[in-house]
């Protein structure tokens, strides 16, 4: 299994190597390579498993990881 990135998306950010999605979890947050079917879903809770070279990723629920 990968490691999970969870919480909310709350925009965009563009960087020098890329665009990358912002994932918000309380006081934490993420930057995870922006992919184009994130972009309607700001403001949802999403999900996603990272393997090898890509992110599976569940819009709108997050999953119970016993955290």
């Amino acid at each position: 299994m990968g490691e999970s990135v969870e919480g909310t998306f709350r925009k965009t950010v563009e960087l020098a190597n890329g665009k990358c999605a912002l994932v918000e979890k309380g006081r934490e947050f993420t930057l995870v390579p922006w992919r184009p079917v994130l972009e309607r879903h700001i403001g949802k809770d999403i999900c996603g498993i990272m393997r090898g070279d890509g992110i599976s990723w569940t819009i709108g629920r997050r999953l119970d990881l016993g955290r």
